[in-house]
């Protein structure tokens, strides 16, 4: 069996879901960045206190970094406030039920495919964001975030990894990832990105950082990658164009629904 290890990125909240299944089956190292202990300690064997900077992408990188010799052959990463929103919460379960599933065998990659990651992003930036969760915003509401130095996000990526053409995405710091995809990149690849979001509890190129761990373990050949929301991103890739090559099919009261094309042979389905 190989080795599974979960990192929690802990600011202010009590971690009472690691008493849950399947949460509770694991075995934890909390990065503590409150001024508290406040928190459930079920299954956790190593409590870390680091500096509150670079929110959660700042606590991954720091344990790649630092652990880079040692990684476990799983590493989940997970956020401290994975129970305040629903769609996080499930999909941190749904990572996990497939690592139990596995025999405790595969790391999975949850999230969203596009035919280059940089374009689906290059013109994101942000200006305002708070934390999440009643127990962290009650201790810090800052929203204003530290502009990065290299904005929007297409400049960004171009900084780092240049022409790379990565595909995949998650959100809300909620992955899993093979140590072969770690370790293939020296840890100076890693330092530099960590320095971005060393400086400031709330910076912006942390949410550059939580939209590219898809391309920062680039190209993910261990990790299993699975869509987040298949049916619409299915729905979006064969999506076909307007006019007349459009094809309809009426249903018994007379609502249109497309249909995708027929294969014919030797003619790959177009994608768009």
């Amino acid at each position: 069996m190989r080795t599974v290890e979960i990192v929690v990125a802990r600011y202010n909240e009590t971690l009472g879901w690691l008493r849950e299944y399947p949460f509770n089956q694991f075995k934890y190292i909390i990065y503590n960045k409150g001024d508290n202990y406040a928190f459930v300690k079920n299954g956790v064997q190593k409590i870390i206190n680091i500096e509150n900077v670079g929110r959660c992408d700042h606590t991954y990188l720091y344990h790649v970094i630092e652990n880079h010799k040692y990684l476990s052959d799983i590493t989940v990463f997970l956020t401290g406030s994975l129970d305040t929103l629903h769609a996080k919460k499930q999909k941190a379960i749904r990572i996990l039920n497939n690592i139990i599933k596995s025999n405790y065998t595969c790391a999975y990659f949850i999230g969203e495919h596009h035919n280059c990651l940089k374009q689906a992003h290059k013109n994101f930036t942000l200006d305002h964001h708070s934390c999440e969760g009643y127990e962290n915003y009650s201790k810090n509401s800052e929203s204003l975030l530290y502009k990065c130095k290299l904005r929007p996000y297409a400049n960004w990526y171009n900084y780092f990894f240049g022409n790379t053409t990565a595909h995949w995405s998650t959100m809300g710091g909620i992955f899993s990832i093979d140590k072969r995809d770690i370790i293939q990149h020296h840890p100076n690849k890693y330092i530099s990105i960590l320095q971005t979001v060393n400086t400031h509890s709330n910076p912006e190129a942390g949410h550059y950082i939580e939209r590219s761990w898809g391309v920062i373990f680039y190209p993910l050949i261990y990790t299993i990658k699975h869509l987040e929301h298949p049916d619409s991103q299915q729905i979006r890739r064969y999506k076909l164009p307007y006019g007349k090559n459009r094809r309809f099919n009426r249903g018994r009261r007379g609502r249109r629904f497309l249909r995708r094309p027929r294969r014919r042979l030797n003619r790959p389905l177009r994608k768009f």
